[in-house]
């Protein structure tokens, strides 16, 4: 029997599994995409040929090009003028316009962050920011995109957390240039033990306070570091394996 490995990476609604004779499941097929352009293994401007990925998930063109229009929706693909797909790539601009949306839309759910939280959630949330404390740096960006996510889940704000959601899945891929290259992974850490504190404390105001400056500190580390250097960042070093999976295939 051919030996065959199999390739997981947990994503926000189900595992998916990119398997060498096994075709992935369609809803699956946007969330291994999304899952890839988030962590940055698909880079800003990579073409995205339809072929290659139906062959690489063992489906047809058809479903491979309803997930790259639906990511389109979601601002992670763009359409050129000949019909072909890339990841978004940013402008130094909407870099800076999208940090600054997260900020506004994060320090705006701190009232009710504060207001729905539980002890209990407190206490999760304490719990899980003590376990980034000696994360390497992409196991802490996997565990910092969580900790924001449940934060905008406790504000019980769905249309408001959605946005943000989108708008932090843009810029994941920066953020992490910003953990990986400017290695902001320590002030960003201390930062989040000041939110817990603040939320321990019913501190809606110092909550507010720290999320626009999380956002600010780390929209001023990029813009500085665009404008002095156009290094790219090694995308293995962020890599799941199920997006290492589709891009060593696209690239191949």
């Amino acid at each position: 029997m051919e030996n065959k490995t199999s390739q997981r990476v947990q994503t926000r609604t189900m595992e998916v599994s990119i398997d060498s004779g096994r075709a992935v499941q369609r809803p699956a097929i946007a969330e291994v995409l999304r899952e890839s352009i988030r962590q940055g293994m698909l880079a800003p401007g990579q073409p995205l040929i339809q072929a290659s990925i139906a062959e690489a998930m063992g489906v047809s063109r058809i479903p491979v090009r309803e997930a790259l229009h639906a990511l389109a929706a979601e601002g992670l693909v763009t359409f050129g003028e000949d019909g072909g797909a890339r990841v978004t790539a940013l402008a130094p601009e909407e870099v800076d316009e999208l940090w600054t949306l997260r900020a506004l839309l994060e320090s705006h759910m701190a009232p009710a962050i504060v207001r729905t939280a539980t002890p209990a959630d407190v206490a999760a949330l304490r719990e899980l920011v003590v376990a980034m404390d000696d994360l390497e740096a992409t196991a802490w960006s996997d565990r910092n995109f969580s900790f924001h996510q449940e934060l905008h889940r406790l504000a019980e704000m769905p249309h408001v957390a959605d946005a943000t959601g989108r708008v932090l899945t843009m810029i994941e891929p920066y953020s992490r240039v910003a953990v990986t290259v400017l290695q902001e992974q320590s002030e960003a850490q201390a930062e989040h033990h000041q939110m817990i504190e603040a939320l321990a404390a019913d501190d809606s105001d110092e909550l507010a306070r720290l999320l626009l400056h999380h956002s600010h500190r780390a929209r001023m580390a990029l813009l500085a570091y665009a404008a002095e250097t156009a290094k790219p960042v090694d995308p293995q070093a962020v890599a799941t394996a199920a997006a290492r999976s589709l891009a060593d295939h696209l690239g191949a």
